[in-house]
């Protein structure tokens, strides 16, 4: 965990100052941070170069700015993702009330995913793109890809597909049969069938595995990333 006045993070693997040597990703996984940060704090104009970076919003409103002039407010149930490729400057800031006065006041927490891309030094690019709640309800839904042409936001990395759901408490969910699966539980509580009881924060990594059940306790937001190797 890592906290600085009006933020605090929480880091699935080596992140910064704070490095583990056997937890340093996940096949193409690099970073996955959960983030909690207060209204008007949040991370200045910073650099990236060659990550795929993926940011989730669970509750409240995060604006982004970065330096090919894309700007907008990510909110839930808006996937982002921004190719930093040979360079980018970016930054984010929960301060989203300033120019939009419906949105909330409030502490916004949000999930960050880094994944390491197939070909370095591409061009950055950035893609967004809607999610309703009906389609969480529903199941898992595929909301990014290297390999699906049914999704808008495509990725760099051939071998991930990034699924998301929001079942209702009771519901089951069968995860994706793949080499390597990394859940992540961003809010509520599930029983994850063979490793038990899994809360907010939490993550999982499966291996050579198909067919595993999730079945929600409470009102759930998952991520799973599937990756073919």
């Amino acid at each position: 965990m890592t906290a600085v006045p009006g933020r605090t993070s929480w880091h699935a693997f080596s992140f910064g100052e704070h490095y583990d040597p056997n937890r340093i990703g996940f096949g193409p996984l690099m970073v996955c941070n959960t983030d909690l940060v207060e209204i008007d704090h949040g991370y200045p104009d910073h650099p990236h170069r060659d990550a795929e970076i993926i940011t989730w919003v669970l509750s409240g409103s995060l604006r982004h700015t970065d330096s090919f002039g894309h700007t907008g407010i990510v909110h839930p149930g808006l996937a982002q993702r921004m190719s930093a490729g040979t360079g980018i400057v970016h930054a984010e800031v929960n301060d989203a009330y300033r120019i939009d006065p419906d949105r909330p006041v409030a502490p916004v927490h949000f999930l960050q995913l880094w994944l390491r891309p197939d070909t370095p030094g591409s061009p950055p690019g950035y893609a967004q793109d809607e999610v309703t709640d009906a389609d969480l309800r529903s199941g898992l839904v595929p909301i990014m890809s290297g390999r699906r042409h049914d999704v808008t936001i495509g990725l760099g990395v051939a071998d991930a597909t990034l699924w998301a759901a929001r079942p209702d408490p009771g519901a089951t969910l069968g995860l994706p049969d793949a080499p390597l699966l990394h859940l992540i539980v961003g809010r509520g509580e599930v029983d994850l069938e063979g490793a038990g009881r899994l809360r907010t924060g939490d993550t999982a990594e499966l291996t050579g595995r198909g067919g595993s059940v999730i079945t929600a306790i409470s009102e759930v937001d998952l991520l799973v990333w599937e990756f073919g190797r």
